[in-house]
């Protein structure tokens, strides 16, 4: 590097912003890492096109049409990070050789940001009926620093407990004092029977992010979810880090969660509903994909020059 290469980048980015590709690609250039920003709008809606033209491709064998099976909502607060809303729904694609297909599309906002989730999956009974086996792939963007990510996800459920692992990747790079880190979880969802009492269960985790410039965001979770209606889920949770926040700092939250199915509107849906053990497993089939909506991003301590 040539002496006084940083002071003449410096000298080229307003002082008020320490990173930006779009406004100063010189810059970006000069550094040795220009992201190809301009791609980025075409590459987005590639994403989204193989996602579905994967799980719609043997449409024309799929024995029934797309179907609304429910939609719902989730509102969550935290002692770490600003209160955030997602709005989604659950589409049934149809059935395929003993495989349920489906779409998963949600909207999510969070101070003022608004991000779009666009996914789809497929679930097919297996051990004879005695378990159900599931994956996904998921598209997720955020007018948050525009960061973007790709999710894919494997899923089993048992009649007594049921396992999800989803590994994260990022398509955007670094945009202002932001960057999208790549990553994966693994949750386990556990039921605990209690006699004329709500649906309870627990939901231990594990999650490791990797850092570009900060420290790795690494730890454990663990969430209770309390489900008193059919249409009605509440959850309150810790971990290590606040994830959606960008901050390695311990977060306690708490979030309410709304499903709303279509075939039993207006069906008493929000009479007390005590608990059932073990579940029917045919009931998992709709059930909502274990995953972070919310992109985990670290947040720049240092200026771009410094790292």
């Amino acid at each position: 590097m040539r002496p006084g290469f940083v002071m003449d980048a410096r000298n080229k980015v307003d002082k008020n912003r320490f990173y930006d590709s779009e406004s100063s690609p010189e810059v970006a250039i000069g550094c040795g890492i220009y992201r190809g920003y301009k791609f980025w709008p075409f590459k987005r809606w590639l994403v989204i096109a193989l996602i579905f033209t994967y799980f719609l491709l043997p449409s024309p064998l799929i024995a029934s049409g797309p179907e609304l099976v429910w939609t719902g909502g989730s509102y969550r607060v935290s002692d770490k990070d600003v209160p955030a809303y997602t709005l989604d729904s659950f589409v049934s694609i149809g059935s395929y050789n003993g495989m349920y297909l489906f779409s998963e599309p949600a909207l999510t906002l969070k101070q003022g940001e608004l991000g779009v989730s666009i996914g789809a999956g497929m679930r097919v009974p297996v051990m004879g009926g005695q378990a159900i086996a599931g994956y996904n792939l998921f598209y997720d963007y955020t007018d948050n620093n525009n960061h973007e990510r790709i999710g894919t996800g494997a899923e089993m459920y048992f009649k007594n407990f049921s396992a999800h692992i989803n590994i994260y990747l990022p398509l955007s790079g670094r945009e202002g004092r932001e960057e999208a880190l790549s990553g994966m979880d693994f949750t386990l969802g556990i039921p605990i029977s209690l006699k004329d009492a709500p649906y309870v269960s627990i939901w231990p985790s594990f999650y490791y992010f990797r850092g570009e410039d900060e420290s790795d965001m690494q730890g454990m979770s663990f969430e209770v979810h309390v489900q008193p209606m059919k249409v009605l889920t509440f959850k309150i949770g810790a971990r290590n880090d606040a994830l959606s926040a960008g901050k390695d700092e311990s977060e306690v939250y708490l979030s309410v969660e709304i499903k709303m199915p279509m075939k039993k509107l207006g069906k008493d849906l929000f009479r007390f509903t005590p608990g059932t053990y073990p579940k029917d497993l045919s009931s998992y089939m709709d059930n909502r994909v274990v995953r972070q909506h919310f992109i985990t991003y670290e947040k720049k301590t240092m200026p771009w020059y410094v790292y």
